[in-house]
């Protein structure tokens, strides 16, 4: 619950009457080509703001002129506000920390005044109240306005060729990646594909289904928040905790020294406002996006003769929650998926008891992707099938360097996948007329099968 609901208000107010007003005048100049053009123009760079550029368009039509007048209210108000520090998360809920960014990012014609605003956003960022890239797209704004070189590399696009270039250059290149790590955001080459679905815009409804755009990203209850902090496989920025002290946290306050992440106490309401569930004990992670490993990656860190499961297409994340624990659970070594669940971090990581941070996890395109890298790296592929004809789970040989498929409910294993695999393996049901296993409880099954056999070669 934001501790100035008055202001949450008032910013959320802020934002919404200056969107409206460029929604009106970019309403104008689609229905007169003229002014598209002459606008289109106008913006010709990439350091040229809209608000710029408008108070520069002697003859723009009315509606610029009321845009500028409410940008001009809206800074002058905000700059006010900032003699108080950052407008962030527990001031202002989500909402409004995000309506405090994009007035930031708008005050284009306050911009000596609003580097000023930097060291607060910043600290913001520090202490889990603000979003990583509202600092970075902040920051990069800044330098462009003024003709500096960016810092963080935000003012990015795609060129011909797929890959990301920047239309402003970027300032000591060489140190980009360890700049954008040091405040929790991913690297540019993790970026790109979304990059190319577009400008990476971190407000509200923009933020969509982009994974490496949703803020904020919190893991709850201590167990994944100890996962988290052991994995280290993520940025957590903070741990916020209604009773820090408890005594069951001495283990998670132990990787948080070790880590360097600090624990604040905060109100129960607060957690409660972030948490999507009632099962977090009163302690929360702010963290930020996971980083992802290729195949080539993963297969480099599990080491020779490896069980890697993929877990390809299922679509609940308390499924997916549960299909990681097991598989965690039965001592597979890696784990391959082809979507992200960044998205639903918090119920993935709850109903995986945080394993889904702790098993080395990589991300593909597509199952042949996966297979064609584990079959160079002298891996057998096997899928999990329902056909009669495939082998019976504990008949198979599932020793070895192994790359299984598990399919999900809907879609199953391709068929393409199926004929191509050297294994095919099914789990055998005590009734004919028993209905299929959940791609979960499958994983299961099969995971604890692998160990069984696996120890039996160890042991014998």
């Amino acid at each position: 619950m934001a501790s100035e609901p008055a202001l949450r208000d008032e910013l959320l107010a802020m934002a919404s009457r200056e969107l409206a007003a460029a929604d009106a005048f970019f309403a104008r100049c689609a229905a007169e080509p003229s002014l598209e053009n002459e606008l289109d123009r106008r913006l010709g760079g990439p350091s040229t703001p809209l608000i710029t550029a408008l108070a520069a368009w002697e003859d723009a039509p009315p509606e610029a002129a009321d845009l500028l007048g409410v940008n001009a209210a809206n800074g002058e108000r905000l700059a006010t506000i900032m003699k108080d520090g950052w407008p962030g998360l527990r001031r202002v809920g989500a909402e409004a920390a995000d309506s405090s960014w994009l007035l930031a990012q708008h005050a284009d014609r306050r911009n000596d005044e609003r580097r000023s605003w930097l060291p607060a956003l910043r600290e913001a960022v520090a202490s889990g109240d603000a979003d990583p890239r509202h600092y970075a797209d902040l920051v990069d704004r800044v330098a462009a306005v003024a003709g500096e070189p960016q810092v963080y590399g935000t003012i990015a696009m795609i060129a011909s060729d797929g890959e990301p270039e920047f239309p402003l250059p970027v300032a000591d290149a060489a140190s980009l990646e360890a700049r954008r790590a040091e405040i929790g955001l991913p690297t540019v080459a993790a970026e790109a594909p979304y990059l190319a679905e577009g400008d990476i815009v971190p407000y509200l409804g923009d933020r969509g289904a982009n994974p490496i755009n949703q803020w904020p990203m919190v893991v709850e209850g201590h167990v994944s928040v100890e996962a988290v902090l052991a994995a280290g496989v993520r940025p957590i920025h903070r741990v916020w905790a209604t009773r820090p002290g408890d005594r069951r946290f001495g283990r998670l306050r132990a990787l948080a020294r070790e880590r360097g992440v600090v624990i604040d106490q905060v109100a129960a309401d607060l957690i409660d406002d972030l948490a999507s569930g009632r099962t977090h004990g009163g302690i929360i992670g702010l963290v930020g996006p996971r980083r992802t490993l290729s195949v080539h990656q993963l297969l480099g860190e599990v080491g020779e003769t490896p069980l890697v499961v993929m877990l390809d297409g299922i679509e609940d994340p308390f499924n997916h929650g549960q299909a990681v624990r097991s598989l965690y659970a039965a001592g597979v070594d890696g784990l391959v998926t082809r979507r992200s669940w960044e998205t639903a971090l918090a119920t993935v990581t709850r109903a995986s008891a945080g394993t889904s941070e702790l098993l080395p996890t990589a991300m593909v395109g597509s199952a042949e992707e996966a297979a064609d890298a584990c079959h160079l790296a002298g891996m057998r592929i096997a899928c999990a099938v329902a056909d009669p004809a495939a082998a019976e789970l504990h008949e198979a040989d599932l020793r070895g360097g192994l790359f299984l498929l598990v399919g999900g409910e809907r879609r199953g294993v391709t068929r393409s996948l199926v004929e191509q695999a050297d294994l095919r393996v099914r789990i055998g049901y005590g009734r004919d007329d028993a209905p299929d296993l959940g791609a979960a409880t499958a994983a299961a099954v099969i995971g604890f099968e692998a160990l069984r056999q696996r120890r039996a070669a160890a042991e014998g």
